[in-house]
C-alpha cells in the first residue's frame, strides 16, 4: 500500500519502485480483524517531509469503517549505488508536500 502511494505521489511508472528503507514503523492496534471481514481498506496520509525521509500515517479499516490499526511509517530515501541514505530531491520534496 505504501509503495503504491509513493508511486502515485511521485508519478512513477507502473512497476517502478522508489528506493527507500522503512526506518521506523509503529503500529497501534485498535480492533481485531476477523476472517469474516474478508478485506481491509487502507489509507495513507502524509505527516511530515524531512530532509531524507517521509513520515506517513496509515489507517487500516474494515469495509464497514471500523478502525483496525493505525500505523506510522518513516521511509528513508536510499542511494542504491552508493549505499546509505540520501537527501530527497527538490522534485521529491515538492511532490510529497503536495500529497
Amino acid at each position: 500500500m505504501l509503495d503504491a502511494w509513493i508511486r502515485e505521489v511521485l508519478s512513477l511508472p507502473p512497476g517502478t519502485v522508489w528506493d527507500y528503507v522503512t526506518a521506523r514503523a509503529a503500529v497501534d492496534y485498535r480492533s481485531e480483524l476477523r476472517q469474516t471481514d474478508l478485506e481491509v481498506v487502507g489509507t495513507v496520509a502524509l505527516v511530515r517531509v524531512g530532509t531524507k525521509s517521509v513520515t506517513t500515517a496509515i489507517e487500516l479499516r474494515t469495509p464497514d469503517g471500523r478502525l483496525a490499526a493505525e500505523i506510522e511509517v518513516v521511509a528513508v530515501a536510499i542511494d542504491r549505488e552508493r549505499g546509505g541514505s540520501r537527501p530527497l530531491t527538490a522534485a521529491e520534496r515538492a511532490a510529497f508536500a503536495d500529497a
